[in-house]
């Protein structure tokens, strides 16, 4: 099995599409990845849809479901969301990434720049940050350091205001740039005084700062204004699509098992009438076609079946560290980086991030992002985003349907049951597992 995207952005600036293609359809979804197949074989006559029963069709799918008593009669093929479903929409991050797409489109960068700009969208967290330690990462696989500032500086350039930051502090700065007139005592606070703007010692900021205390107090009232999030600032959500698990875990003869969804992806092989054609002669024009599409083709199925096993592989190693959860035998996974998955796999944690990001794991629980699995320890008791989230989700279950519980309504609950969150950090992880806001709650 090849896991070997720990070099691959460095080898992707040596001018390599077919890599950039690869790092491409590793981060899609099961429908994207199968729209894009489709689009391919348009424009690629090598490339046909298998005959039924040369790949995994319906067949295979209740041959499945049959094993696992809990999908019940789970369609195998997508169907349209009804309204007010949970658990169907595009995160917020995925709609950033096709508005920071767009732009990059029409910045007219090179190649290299180009390349270097998409891996690092493609980098973000769901607050739109990068995280230092994948540019770390980055230099080490032989990365330019010149070239990725410079593909931070793009990413950073773009809207909305703040998306790729590398941290709270720059998120904010980028903002007061963008802003007209001056801002120098607010950009001042930014670089090393959030702390005490905090816990309004605008006395002792003003000293330190040598401006008076009414300029500290309008600086403050500048950074309130802002948002420490650009992740939803400016970016229209997207029509509620159907969500379709890219896995599936079950528990069968005691062993927890991986499934990779291949029933929803169109299968292609590469086509024997082409094979025949060039090998029976043809003009060398024709042949050089043939053999570049030829090319292609076995690289693009080549690209499927790495995704697959480099999916699976990960998923195998989140489903090791939280066996207890999946057998039943603790309410809400425990605490788990990328970082941790990355070591055992002997990969880098961007190919992590890369193969689970925008995916779906749907167990007997339920259908969750990837994204619930993976959490750092919170709080002195050890306690997890995700127990939080697993609190949420049995508070809103148990809400009354006519009168949802507003975002700062959860937040007080949770404070009460002695898990203390910002209203803010209440709709993240709400928008994380799916659950829409009380509004579109209301029935």
């Amino acid at each position: 099995m090849e896991l070997t995207q720990g070099m691959e952005l460095a080898q992707v600036l040596k001018l390599s599409p077919g890599l950039l293609q690869s790092m491409e359809m590793l981060q899609m979804n099961t429908l994207e990845l199968g729209a894009y197949l489709k689009e391919l074989a348009l424009e690629n006559p090598v490339l046909e849809e298998a005959e039924p029963g040369q790949g995994q069709g319906q067949d295979t799918w209740e041959a499945f479901a049959s094993q696992v008593p809990w999908l019940g009669d789970t369609p195998w093929t997508g169907q349209t969301a009804q309204e007010g479903d949970w658990g169907r929409g595009e995160s917020p991050t995925e709609s950033l990434a096709f508005l920071l797409e767009e732009q990059l489109a029409r910045r007219g960068l090179s190649p290299e720049l180009l390349a270097v700009c998409r891996y690092l969208a493609g980098l973000l967290d769901d607050d739109g940050r990068l995280d230092p330690e994948d540019l770390a990462g980055l230099r080490t696989a032989g990365v330019p350091a010149e070239l990725l500032e410079r593909g931070v500086e793009v990413l950073q350039s773009l809207e909305p205001a703040g998306v790729g930051a590398r941290s709270l502090e720059e998120c904010l700065l980028l903002q007061l740039r963008r802003l007209p007139g001056e801002h120098t005592v607010a950009q001042a606070i930014c670089q090393g005084h959030l702390e005490e703007l905090s816990k309004e010692h605008y006395g002792a900021l003003a000293r330190r700062l040598g401006v008076t205390q009414r300029q500290v107090e309008a600086a403050a009232r500048e950074i309130r204004a802002l948002s420490p999030s650009p992740v939803g600032e400016g970016v229209e959500p997207p029509a509620v699509p159907f969500i379709r698990p890219d896995v599936w875990v079950a528990e069968m003869d005691g062993e927890l098992r991986v499934f990779v969804n291949q029933w929803d992806l169109p299968q292609y092989q590469v086509s024997q009438t082409y094979r025949q054609m060039l090998r029976g002669g043809v003009e060398a024009e024709t042949a050089d076609y043939l053999r570049q599409k030829l090319q292609q083709a076995q690289w693009v199925l080549t690209c499927v079946q790495r995704r697959r096993k480099t999916l699976e592989a990960c998923v195998q190693a989140l489903v090791q560290a939280q066996a207890a959860y999946f057998r039943g035998c603790q309410a809400a996974p425990g605490p788990l980086l990328r970082r941790e998955v990355a070591v055992q796999l002997g990969v880098h944690p961007s190919t992590v991030t890369r193969a689970l990001r925008h995916k779906y794991l749907q167990c007997r629980q339920g259908l969750f992002p990837m994204e619930y699995f993976f959490a750092r320890p919170m709080g002195a008791e050890g306690a997890s985003p995700q127990r939080a989230k697993a609190a949420l989700a049995r508070m809103i279950q148990g809400e009354d349907p006519r009168r949802p519980l507003s975002d700062q309504a959860l937040g007080e609950r949770l404070q009460a049951a002695g898990m203390p969150l910002a209203r803010r950090t209440v709709a993240k992880y709400r928008r994380e597992m799916g659950l829409p806001p009380a509004y579109r709650r209301r029935r």
